[in-house]
């Protein structure tokens, strides 16, 4: 059940998520500077058994907030999952088509987005045939440490935020539009994905202040893909209260916006339908 719903955590549990069966259930975090998701999915019968969101407490580093839901949470502690994943939410990444892509760049391909820091960063990436691009990504050095050290034992699979949406996003591209816009608002930011003809044509990530500067963000993504402009559909996912605040200033100025669908194929007990559709899709679009 529903354990609690506040700013700082929500927590649903499927009642037959059994402790004992923890060696077919795969463990997934989505980690920020300011939040955490955390979903306990079971592999062999494809059904989500746990969620949480747990916001950061900012005083705390990153690694002393894990420290706290770790050793909070007995299920999370446990040693014999069957695999653990782990997405980063942050800056750190570039988008590279496949053809021209260089595993060996990786750092290079970044650094053309985000300042990083070699001595504290590793760099990753994740081919995408479907969507015909790689996504290379940093990460803190420290954050993986401390998920070896606490699951010495186990297969870890270490990707970025935008690889989980991406995927998601290719089974609900709209099919009769020429261009189509997604978004995405979480606590620290928003996703946004241009299709043009059904093919990938821009993604990038945005800090915004408040409903007027979103917009503005959205009308110059637009501008790169779109001629359709103000007339090209939108399809809005996100956390309820981001969405719910912005959506009025949104449908001032776009003709088509819509609310987004839950991730297709997803196995859930009606218990999570406490959720909205449109909420932590790219969580879900991961089981």
């Amino acid at each position: 059940m529903r354990a609690a719903e506040t700013s700082q955590i929500i927590s649903i549990k499927d009642e037959r998520l059994d402790i004992d069966k923890i060696s077919q259930y795969r463990l997934s975090f989505f980690v920020s500077d300011i939040d955490c998701q955390i979903t306990v999915f079971d592999v062999k019968k494809k059904q989500l058994l746990l969620f949480e969101n747990r916001e950061l407490t900012p005083a705390k580093s990153l690694i002393e907030n894990l420290n706290t839901i770790y050793d909070d949470h007995i299920l999370i502690a446990a040693g014999f999952w069957k695999e653990i994943q782990v997405f980063v939410r942050n800056r750190q990444f570039a988008l590279v088509p496949v053809p021209v892509f260089d595993r060996s760049l990786c750092k290079d391909y970044v650094q053309l987005n985000e300042v990083t820091d070699p001595n504290k960063d590793e760099y990753h990436f994740k081919v995408l045939d479907d969507v015909g691009a790689a996504v290379a990504f940093g990460y803190l050095t420290e954050l993986k440490q401390w998920f070896k050290e606490k699951y010495p034992k186990l297969s870890l699979y270490f990707n970025h935020q935008s690889v989980a949406y991406l995927k998601g996003l290719q089974k609900q591209i709209k099919s009769k539009a020429p261009a189509s816009l997604y978004l995405t608002l979480n606590n620290s930011d928003v996703q946004v994905v241009g299709y043009n003809l059904q093919r990938l044509a821009i993604y990038n990530q945005f800090r915004f202040t408040d409903a007027k500067h979103l917009t503005k963000l959205i009308l110059l993504t637009l501008q790169q893909f779109s001629a359709e402009g103000q007339s090209t559909p939108i399809i809005l996912h996100g956390i309820k209260e981001k969405v719910d605040l912005n959506m009025p200033i949104l449908k001032k100025y776009f003709r088509h916006i819509e609310l987004g669908k839950r991730p297709e194929g997803v196995l859930m007990h009606p218990i999570f339908n406490e959720l909205e559709d449109q909420e932590y899709f790219e969580v879900l679009a991961n089981l």
